[in-house]
């Protein structure tokens, strides 16, 4: 009975062995055939990538005075979609074009290229509508409308610089154009400096120097805190006088707005602004006034008796 039961296991094990042989090639080609699919389906996802539309810049290119702001909103987006490589030229043309890499990257030139030419004005479209590298296109861009070294654009933005002043606008709406023409005075009129001590000394003046012209161009209600930001011996941060002027405008506006106080400020402004014979011509007219509050005449509402307690005031 043993060897019976020898022989009966022997042949179980070697079944065993047979069928797992078996299932190992059956599901061997199952997992070949998915993974030759997987394979194939991602060439696909990646194409359709290439092909993705990309957003237009928000600034088109019309000419010199536009192209710092156009070539930044450009290469941000060509960065985000990993696109940048195309028109700075280092995603190089493949040899053979019939490959896969060669369609993948005649796909994605078009795409660029096509673009390109909807970022910019009709005019300049037509001057490089027939170059076929994207690459080659953005290159005439930048060498016909980059600007740098440009003397007359820099003496005209110097002259806007020196002429701006804070006047109708809000105090964002002034640093916010005061900052534009720095970062185009600075683009075309660069300033190389090679040594690190040298670059650090050079942007903590240029900082005080736009600081003082921020401060400078500043309507007359903020002279008291103009005055107290340069009383403090040394001046503060561009970041920081900002700030301090932006709660100095709050300030103002909350202070207008309120109805006793702006009552009290205005009263106390013509005082100030009389004297003499001016002041009694002023009480005069206080006399022809009614008080807000019991509507006699001869005082207003802040100083009337039933308010304050007192006999009848005048205003």
């Amino acid at each position: 009975m043993g060897d019976n039961n020898g022989a009966s296991t022997a042949v179980t094990t070697t079944e065993l062995a047979a069928l797992l042989q078996a299932m190992d090639e059956r599901y061997r080609l199952l997992f070949d055939a998915i993974s030759k699919q997987a394979g194939n389906s991602r060439p696909e996802l990646e194409i359709k990538e290439e092909i993705h539309p990309l957003q237009v810049p928000h600034v088109k290119l019309e000419g010199s005075e536009s192209y710092a702001s156009w070539a930044e909103h450009a290469e941000t987006i060509l960065v985000l979609r990993k696109r940048e490589g195309y028109v700075l030229g280092t995603v190089k043309k493949p040899l053979e074009e019939d490959s896969k890499e060669g369609q993948r990257w005649r796909a994605t030139n078009a795409l660029v290229r096509a673009w390109l030419l909807s970022s910019v004005s009709p005019q300049i479209a037509k001057q490089v509508e027939r170059i076929k590298e994207a690459s080659e296109i953005w290159r005439l861009l930048k060498g016909t409308y980059s600007g740098v070294g440009n003397e007359m654009l820099a003496c005209k933005i110097q002259k806007e610089l020196q002429r701006l002043s804070q006047e109708e606008k809000t105090v964002v709406e002034y640093v916010s154009e005061l900052k534009r023409l720095w970062s185009d005075l600075y683009y075309y009129d660069p300033v190389e400096l090679e040594c690190g001590k040298c670059v650090e000394k050079f942007n903590k003046w240029i900082e005080k120097r736009r600081t003082r012209d921020f401060l400078n161009g500043l309507n007359s209600m903020f002279e008291n805190r103009r005055v107290s930001l340069y009383g403090n011996g040394t001046l503060a941060s561009l970041e920081q006088v900002v700030s301090a002027i932006l709660s100095e405008e709050t300030r103002l506006k909350l202070e207008d707005t309120g109805p006793t106080t702006h009552g009290v400020a205005q009263i106390r402004s013509a005082l100030l602004a009389t004297g003499g014979g001016n002041l009694q011509r002023l009480e005069l007219n206080l006399d022809d006034k009614k008080c807000f509050e019991c509507g006699e005449p001869g005082h207003m509402k802040m100083a009337c008796p039933q308010l304050t307690g007192g006999g009848r005031g005048r205003g």
